[in-house]
Order: structure tokens, then sequence, then C-alpha cells
């Protein structure tokens, strides 16, 4: 079968609560989706992620993004959800 044009594998980080939902710290993923909040998305429908978008920050290749930003191919993508200091 031919790998689609729009079709993407990307890395996925996965720190904190995300690590726990997922029971990964990383992996391998193949999508289509176009931007960091299409991926979201598509991650929570897989996941359940239990948060808010609006209290994550999403990184590309290790910096920060909005969640607007285009996604290419082998891209590391991290969602950082807040810290409680203490």
């Amino acid at each position: 079968m031919k790998k689609s044009l729009s079709n993407k594998t990307i890395q996925l980080n996965y720190f904190s609560r995300f690590a726990e939902l997922t029971k990964k710290t990383n992996e391998a993923w193949s999508t289509e989706a176009v931007t960091v909040q299409e991926l979201w998305f598509e991650l929570d429908a897989q996941y359940r992620f239990e948060q808010e978008m609006s209290s994550v920050r999403p990184a590309i290749n290790h910096e920060f993004c909005d969640w607007q930003r285009v996604i290419n191919d082998r891209d590391i993508i991290s969602f950082i959800s807040p810290v409680s200091g203490g």
C-alpha cells in the first residue's frame, strides 16, 4: 500500500499525566493531522487525556508552539501539562 502524501510519521513524547494515560513515554505515530490542534483531538480520541486543551502547551522539536503550527514528517511533538510547585 502506498503512503498518502498527507500522511506523516512523527515522534510523540509523553510526560507526567500523559505518560500515565498512554502507559508510554514516547511512540511513533502516523497521522494525517495538519496542525498540532488536529493532532491533539486525534490523540485525545485515542487516549482520553482528561485535560482541557487550554491548560496544555504544545511543543514541536523541543520548542513551544501555538496550536495552529503545521506538523511536518519526522517532527518530535510533546504536550506539556501544567506543573504544580510545592
